[in-house]
């Protein structure tokens, strides 16, 4: 769908739903370049002179042109689009079927349709084991090149430094991780954040991955998903803080260590919840018949 802004005999169009930059854009080109110049109104002009008029195409845009009042607000219609666009596939075509067949009465049956129809947020964590590295300085302040492995009782231990390199490294770059994700098509509409962190469990640490997601993955949704967290956990957000040095209290003339979410051994792994709780059970169960 397409807005046409308007001021005087200029106008400009932009695509539905438009990020801010791009509107503005737009607005400096009609010579609107103050904040309250925003509060654009739908076939009803501001003191300003702006207004927007929507162009259609098909069925659904054209019935969502004519349940929309005059002088609505753009913003909110913009919001909404947004809406409408974030959909999944299904649920997206679901809702056109819809319009299509009983068509919408005003704004306030579209606004609630595509809440009913947007899927709820499911949250699930994944969880990978670490990598330990301690580096020691001798008396001259040289550092040991070779350092040695630490387990995940000792990155437990100082799990709050861990914790806060991780928050530091990740303010570098506001970007939500899940727009990395390419892929899986059923997941890249699903997939609405996700979010690197750590978390303690009988007592060892280990890395945790929070993931939101628009709606349950299925089996193969979510083995591409572990398989895309591997990668960054091996080659993208991990590989980036494996290399940030963390200090802690305790070490001996200064040390320092790297921690890595990832290890090329055979047992490494990346589990959702459950598996997790299935692994470390069995952990119990074997270390306690030893």
């Amino acid at each position: 769908m397409i807005a046409i802004i308007s001021n005087g005999d200029y106008t400009a169009r932009v695509q539905l739903p438009v990020e801010r930059k791009q509107l503005a854009g737009a607005l400096s080109y009609l010579g609107a370049n103050h904040t309250s110049d925003y509060e654009i109104k739908y076939n009803e002009e501001t003191d300003k002179g702006l207004f927007f008029t929507l162009e259609c195409r098909g069925i659904v845009e054209n019935a969502i042109a004519k349940a929309l009042p005059n002088g609505f607000r753009f913003n909110t219609f913009n919001d909404t689009m947004a809406l409408m666009n974030n959909l999944p596939y299904v649920n997206r075509r679901e809702f056109e079927n819809t319009v299509k067949v009983e068509g919408l009465a005003s704004y306030e049956q579209l606004n609630r349709m595509l809440t009913e129809a947007y899927p709820q947020s499911v949250t699930t964590k994944y969880y990978c084991p670490l990598t330990v590295r301690v580096h020691g300085t001798d008396s001259w302040g040289d550092v040991d090149e070779d350092g040695y492995e630490e387990d995940a009782e000792f990155a437990a231990r100082h799990e709050d430094v861990i914790r806060q390199r991780m928050i530091d490294y990740n303010a570098i770059d506001e970007n939500n991780m899940a727009d990395y994700f390419h892929g899986n098509n059923g997941v890249s509409e699903k997939l609405r954040s996700a979010e690197w962190g750590f978390e303690r469990r009988n007592g060892e640490l280990y890395g945790c991955i929070t993931v939101q997601t628009a709606g349950p993955l299925t089996e193969d949704e979510e083995q591409d998903l572990k398989e895309w967290i591997t990668g960054q956990n091996s080659d993208g957000l991990g590989e980036g803080f494996e290399q940030r040095e963390i200090y802690f209290e305790g070490g001996h003339r200064g040390a320092f260590m790297y921690v890595s979410l990832w290890s090329p051994d055979d047992d490494y792994f990346v589990d959702n919840q459950d598996e997790f709780e299935d692994r470390l059970m069995n952990q119990g169960m074997t270390m306690g018949g030893m």
